[in-house]
């Protein structure tokens, strides 16, 4: 009998959304961290570089979900998270245009949360498909 257990295409097909969604959102970052603001007048504040800095904390959650789907999705979302209630309790407000970045970093978290989820569950069916089959075959031989 084979050790190998092939993965279903559902499990496969969302890991890779995930993963080319999560390069698209890095490569975004990227850019917004080299690419300098031609309107920016003065130096960032220290409040908004912590901000900043919790979604770089998201963004590497992305990252690490390519090898740890479930750390790496948690890590974004929680992160993401507490950005948004940092910023409330920092500036007093929140602000609409926040759901634009949820929507593009939050979907590849989710996405590899998914597959974990997935592959887990296909995972423990082949574990119980294996040992009753094992079961099924004592039975038949008549031991």
């Amino acid at each position: 009998m084979s050790t190998v257990h092939a993965l279903p295409r559902s499990v496969t097909i969302t890991r890779w959304i995930a993963r080319i969604w999560s390069f698209l959102v890095f490569a975004v970052a990227i850019l917004e961290i080299f690419v300098p603001d031609p309107n920016a007048t003065e130096p960032v504040p220290l409040a908004d570089w912590f901000l900043l800095s919790l979604w770089g904390v998201a963004i590497l959650g992305v990252l690490v979900a390519w090898r740890w789907e479930l750390v790496g999705g948690i890590i974004t979302i929680a992160s993401m998270f507490v950005r948004e209630l940092a910023w409330v309790m920092l500036k007093g407000h929140w602000l609409v245009n926040f759901l634009i970045v949820w929507s593009f970093v939050l979907p590849p978290a989710i996405l590899f949360l998914l597959a974990w989820g997935l592959e887990r569950k296909a995972k423990k069916a082949q574990f119980r498909g294996g040992v009753f089959l094992k079961r099924q075959e004592l039975n038949h031989d008549g031991i």
